[in-house]
């Protein structure tokens, strides 16, 4: 008799299923809202009114750290020595991005590890067609020609090599995982480039969102250096750059290094982490320009 109740209840069930299923909306549950809908195919997760949401950067106010808005950083006298070319950000960090980073960074929601990277390899291309449009205005710049004539190829800049800024020891054990690690990891995949373990964190230095600017300058001072392995990472790639460089390319010609963090705010921490690099580069007699590109803007 109980077996026949349970088997009864069970199908009940089954059946309660199937009909909310057939009765709910089509598509899935977004990430982001809880909305059931027919999830966006560019930004995995979130449905197209989340995606109308997103706080592009689009117009950029400031041509050296991506600000879209008027930016007085740039114009201190001590702000003109950073140790990298400039700086693009994908999105604004208001109060929905700060979420749907909390949510990753900090709570280790690994959903929206595929939406964070769709938003940097997004802005990368764009850095990348803005790069390429700087350079065709140059007089002495080349010019790129499609393999044939019949598919003509986009040009298109591309680093030498893409690395990340560093947590420290603890902070890898607290969250278990570094986040601007895995934002460039995914972008290096998407757009088919080396990814190199250039940097470390000599000191585990205390959140920086609570700091004052000169606060965040004085913390970020000493705070990275080369990893072991970092000299011989640069020095195969300055070799391998010119080895696979067009013919008549100068010795002189820099390496190029992207280097990706998730937020960017006074751009202490990039600039240090650059520094770093830069001086390196200089003691073993390699040229080094760094380029910066972070998920977020404040």
């Amino acid at each position: 008799m109980f077996n026949w109740l349970s088997n009864i209840t069970d199908h009940a069930q089954l059946l309660t299923q199937r009909l909310h299923h057939l009765l709910a909306p089509p598509g899935a549950t977004c990430l982001t809202c809880g909305t059931r809908a027919i999830l966006s195919s560019l930004y995995p997760g979130i449905c197209p009114r989340c995606v109308q949401q997103i706080p592009w950067i689009r117009s950029i106010r400031c041509l050296r750290c991506g600000r879209g808005v008027g930016c007085p950083d740039c114009a201190r006298p001590h702000m003109q020595n950073r140790s990298f070319i400039l700086n693009r950000s994908a999105v604004q960090y208001t109060p929905l991005m700060k979420e749907w980073i909390g949510m990753y960074k900090f709570r280790g929601h690994e959903r929206y590890a595929p939406l964070l990277t769709a938003l940097l390899i997004q802005a990368f291309q764009a850095m990348s067609e803005e790069h390429i449009s700087a350079l065709a205005k140059e007089p002495s710049a080349p010019v790129a020609h499609s393999a044939t004539l019949a598919q003509p190829t986009k040009p298109q800049w591309l680093p030498d090599a893409v690395t990340y800024v560093p947590v420290s020891s603890e902070r890898l054990a607290e969250r278990g995982f570094n986040q601007a690690e895995r934002l460039a990891a995914g972008l290096a995949t998407a757009c088919r480039l080396p990814i190199v373990d250039l940097l470390q964190r000599q000191i585990n230095t205390t959140k920086q969102s609570f700091k004052s600017r000169g606060e965040r300058i004085e913390t970020m001072k000493n705070a990275f250096s080369i990893n072991p392995e970092g000299i011989h990472l640069i020095e195969r790639l300055y070799r391998e750059s010119h080895l696979t460089a067009k013919k008549g390319m100068s010795h002189d010609e820099p390496i190029q290094i992207l280097l990706i963090d998730d937020i960017y705010t006074t751009g202490s921490t990039l600039d240090a982490c650059g520094q770093v690099i830069l001086n390196d580069g200089f003691t073993m007699g390699i040229p080094v320009e760094i380029y910066t590109l972070t998920l977020a803007r404040s």
